[in-house]
């Protein structure tokens, strides 16, 4: 497959640091219009430190989700998804595989080994299980993000998008990676986002 991106824009990603990558994606987050980038920071490295930890503490009592593989995801940039009603992860086979041609286009192969952009939505959606059926008070905790306190009571918030950027340091960490996939997830949106610029953009016209 290949895969035609402006390749130099794609590879200037691998000098923004896996931390920054998740700010720029809690930024992407409409809720975050208002939080400032050092405030992003913050709970991207929480939400990273916080998914790192998961994937070394001891499994839950629920069992693993089945994988179901799907073609489709593509057009959507959709990689995998979890379903936490049917306790499955839906795989999209040929987002999977673009991305693979994406990992060889821009020379990163040695950051995400043949197999891992597989392994690495699995895992991420894993997370994404973890979080939603045993431990869903845990990253609210670990962002220790106050929204107001009455003596000793504290209510804490969500901060949306830190689920995100908490599975993939799941699936970095789980899968031994040096870079989390955040970096090629980032490129593969652009990627996509070009490839279907390119393909609704207008013929010009024969005069």
């Amino acid at each position: 497959m290949s895969v035609v991106v402006e390749a130099a824009s794609l590879r200037a990603l691998e000098d923004v640091g896996d931390t920054e990558l998740g700010a720029r994606l809690l930024r992407g987050v409409p809720t975050n219009e208002s939080r400032s980038d050092e405030e992003l920071l913050r709970h991207a490295t929480r939400a990273t430190v916080f998914g790192g930890a998961l994937a070394t503490a001891p499994p839950g009592g629920s069992g693993a989700p089945e994988v179901v593989e799907h073609e489709g995801g593509l057009d959507a940039a959709l990689l995998a998804q979890y379903d936490a009603r049917q306790h499955r992860i839906d795989l999209f086979t040929d987002t999977i595989a673009f991305c693979e041609a994406l990992v060889d286009d821009l020379g990163w192969r040695r950051l995400f080994p043949v197999g891992s952009i597989r392994a690495a939505a699995v895992e991420h959606e894993r997370a994404h299980h973890l979080v939603t059926a045993d431990r869903s008070r845990g990253l609210r905790a670990a962002l220790d993000h106050e929204v107001f306190r009455v003596g000793r009571f504290r209510r804490l918030a969500y901060i949306a998008g830190t689920d995100e950027v908490a599975a993939h340091a799941f699936a970095t960490r789980s899968l031994g990676l040096d870079r989390s996939p955040l970096l090629i997830t980032a490129a593969a949106t652009a990627a996509i986002r070009t490839r279907r610029d390119a393909r609704t953009a207008p013929n010009p016209k024969e005069h």
